[in-house]
């Protein structure tokens, strides 16, 4: 799939510290829609006990594109902090490459809404999110 977003996309990436971290990569944006797709690198220090996942990393992918998504809908000159977010662990996440898809569901002037999951190579849908983010205004 080609790469498909706005120029603002690699500038924020670069400014989210932990986006290194995860090394995340925009897939796609459609800024009509929100949708927004990431990559990840899912090392094997990421792992817990069992050998998969934390589920804290999990979470922290899904937060990072659900927010991704909020931005591309309201606009790159906002930022959206997590107010509240629900993970929903479907399958084990292995280390490797997966993919983060999110989307809002409902944006307002103050609250967004918003709903993403994590994915393996294969399509294999590994975790759900919902979550609200507070809608601001960046400085600068």
């Amino acid at each position: 799939m080609p790469e498909e977003y706005p120029p603002w996309v690699p500038r924020l990436l670069e400014d989210t510290p932990v986006a290194s971290l995860l090394g995340a990569q925009a897939i796609s944006c459609d800024a009509a829609s929100g949708a927004f797709r990431i990559g990840f690198e899912a090392r094997d220090e990421f792992c817990n006990m069992l050998g998969v996942l934390q589920g804290g990393i999990v979470t922290t992918m899904l937060d990072m594109a659900m927010s991704f998504a909020a931005i591309a809908r309201i606009g790159p000159e906002f930022r959206v902090p997590t107010l509240e977010l629900k993970t929903t662990f479907l399958a084990p996440a292995e280390p490797g490459r997966l993919i983060g898809e999110g989307w809002p569901v409902r944006t307002g002037k103050t609250i967004c809404f918003m709903e993403g999951r994590l994915l393996d190579p294969g399509g294999t849908v590994l975790a759900t999110a919902s979550g609200t983010a507070r809608v601001w205004r960046a400085r600068g």
